[in-house]
């Protein structure tokens, strides 16, 4: 009988994953779409409904992807499935936590240096130590929040897409998160004051480079952790760091890790992250589908 590729069968619990995560996203901001709230302009405070609704939304992919786990093969099998359990020695783990929290830094920086030569930034002062204080205290209470996009996304989602391919199931992945902020970025939350029409296909492109960036820690590593990490470091240093850097208020469109002007830097990370699986067969291993562990 001749053997099936297992990049070619379907990854059992993918469309129920989806379907309840895309559900539960559009759910949890159907209070702020009855309230009538839009973001208009980036120097707009987020309301308290708005960071609730929000809070709710990122804790849907990790409830779903450990409910469909645990329905299939135990709560104890699925904390291990799901990469939550530390796969390498500590120091190691550490140090490609330490790694992951300077990516999106880096990018962004790089972004940055684009938007000031196009004018659409104006760098004013360096962050100093009154400023740094509470990004550090926001990010490590909001751990759990990116965890519990994460455990979802690189936990679950990420070693089923992989069996159709690397590049092809990482950048898959990227396009599923930026349309899985379809609700919020249709509120305004990415792009203050342009057109839905815009914000929705820049959101998409921008989660496909950085996404890919965050997956391919996650297959290096072989744990969520670092992809936490990551995400921690782009939505808790990299966005806010860019305000405070500049005299003005930035357009987020335009500076920024979610800008544009990010995508030459993203777009070479993603060539390069190409470039290594093509001649190493990619950094480590993922947590497959089945439980088992896949290259």
């Amino acid at each position: 009988m001749k053997r099936t590729n297992s990049r070619e069968r379907p990854s059992p619990g993918l469309t129920p994953f989806l379907l309840i995560s895309f559900t539960g996203a559009w759910l949890t901001m159907v209070p702020l779409w009855l309230d009538g709230l839009r973001r208009t302009s980036a120097a707009q405070e987020t309301p308290p409904l708005a960071a609730l609704c929000m809070i709710l939304m990122m804790l849907v992919p990790a409830l779903t992807a450990f409910g469909l786990t645990a329905h299939r093969q135990g709560a104890r099998e699925a904390v291990r499935v799901l990469g939550l359990l530390r796969s390498t020695p500590w120091r190691h783990e550490l140090s490609c936590v330490a790694g992951a929290l300077t990516v999106p830094l880096g990018l962004t920086a790089a972004g940055l240096a684009i938007s000031t030569l196009a004018g659409w930034y104006v760098p004013a002062h360096l962050p100093g130590p009154g400023t740094l204080a509470p990004l550090v205290l926001s990010a490590l209470v909001s751990v759990p929040l990116y965890f519990g996009e994460e455990l979802g996304w690189q936990g679950y989602m990420l070693p089923r897409l992989v069996q159709r391919g690397r590049i092809r199931g990482l950048l898959l992945g990227g396009a599923i998160w930026g349309a899985w902020h379809v609700p919020m970025t249709a509120l305004g939350g990415s792009y203050p004051g342009h057109p839905v029409l815009l914000g929705i296909p820049v959101a998409v492109v921008t989660a496909m480079l950085l996404g890919t960036v965050i997956a391919a820690v996650r297959l290096a590593t072989g744990s969520v952790w670092a992809a936490v990490a990551a995400h921690v470091s782009l939505n808790e240093f990299a966005l806010p760091l860019t305000r405070h850097v500049s005299g003005a208020i930035v357009d987020p469109l335009l500076a920024g890790p979610l800008s544009i002007a990010t995508w030459p830097a993203s777009a070479l990370a993603v060539a390069g992250i190409w470039l290594a699986y093509r001649r190493r067969g990619g950094p480590g291993v993922v947590a497959g589908a089945s439980g088992h562990t896949s290259p």
